[in-house]
C-alpha cells in the first residue's frame, strides 16, 4: 500500500518518488491546508475510502497508508 500511495502522491503533486518515503510529512509536500484537503479528496477517490478531516500537514505518508488499509 505505502508504496502505491507514494506513487499516487507524486503522481497528484508532480513530485519525485525518490524524495518522498513514509516518514514524509504532508506539509512538506504541500503548501498549505486548502492542497492538504485536495490531496485527501483524491486519495478518498482512488482508494474508495473515507479519511475524515482530521488530517494535516504534520500526518506522515505512513500515516496515511495504514488509515488507507484500515
Amino acid at each position: 500500500m505505502l508504496e502505491n500511495l507514494i506513487s499516487f502522491i507524486c503522481e497528484e503533486l508532480g513530485c519525485d518518488e525518490s524524495n518522498v518515503g513514509g516518514g514524509t510529512l504532508l506539509g512538506e509536500l504541500v503548501g498549505d491546508e486548502l492542497e492538504i484537503r485536495e490531496l485527501i479528496e483524491a486519495l478518498e477517490n482512488e482508494f474508495d475510502t473515507q479519511l475524515g478531516g482530521n488530517i494535516d500537514g504534520d500526518c506522515s505518508v505512513a500515516t496515511l497508508a495504514g488509515m488507507i488499509e484500515e
